[in-house]
């Protein structure tokens, strides 16, 4: 039985309506979440972010045989 499958389905306490559960990609829709990372680096935007990555040094240590 899948309840939300046309509306959400709302959640009380004590009377008042305090939350409503919907379908995964009803929420997706809602909260504007992407689906993919492909969509995810499509957002328009996304070049205005700065992105700098740190230069680290890795050594090579001797081991104990």
């Amino acid at each position: 039985m899948n309840i939300t499958k046309n509306d959400p389905a709302i959640i009380t306490g004590r009377g008042e309506p305090s939350n409503a559960l919907a379908t995964y990609d009803e929420y997706g829709r809602l909260a504007g979440k992407q689906r993919s990372l492909v969509d995810a680096l499509a957002m328009p935007g996304l070049s205005a972010v700065d992105f700098v990555l740190q230069r680290i040094e890795i050594r090579r240590r001797d081991g104990d045989l």
